[in-house]
């Protein structure tokens, strides 16, 4: 019985993530690590990093905050370094992300999950699927 309820853990979890990743009415929201990042920033200690994405609670020159639905709150420096991408425009500062509303999903990477130093910050989420028991999981496209 217990080997029963597991596999089914096992295969409802996925499916879980994909719909809620893909439902339009409900931000994505949640955390991920990744060994190897599609691009290389001149702030960038390790080629991975971390990931967070859910909705802005507050912004400012000096900080973001994101709020997940179960009240976690995380927050993240804004520096010289931190690259803003609007879109696929890279944009000059973090003003743009007073626009982008209580339910848009925005995602900031960091080097890691301990670093609250923000390297990119992209006006919208990652891409999340789930097929065959894995979870694919891709950043925004790097802004030119």
């Amino acid at each position: 019985m217990k080997g029963n309820f597991s596999y089914l853990c096992h295969l409802f979890f996925p499916l879980l993530l994909a719909l809620s990743a893909s439902s339009p009415a409900t931000a994505q929201q949640g955390q991920y690590s990744f060994d190897y990042a599609p691009f290389k920033l001149p702030g960038m200690s390790s080629l991975g990093g971390f990931a967070t994405y859910a909705p802005i609670k507050s912004v400012d020159a000096q900080k973001i905050q994101l709020r997940s639905d179960d009240g976690k709150l995380f927050t993240f420096t804004l520096g010289a370094g931190t690259v803003y991408c609007r879109g696929n425009r890279k944009v000059s500062d973090w003003t743009y992300l007073r626009k982008a509303g209580k339910k848009t999903t925005i995602t900031v990477m960091t080097n890691s999950d301990a670093d609250a130093a923000a390297l990119v910050i992209w006006d919208q989420g990652p891409s999340i699927s789930a097929a065959h028991g894995q979870i694919e999981f891709s950043l925004p496209p790097m802004c030119q």
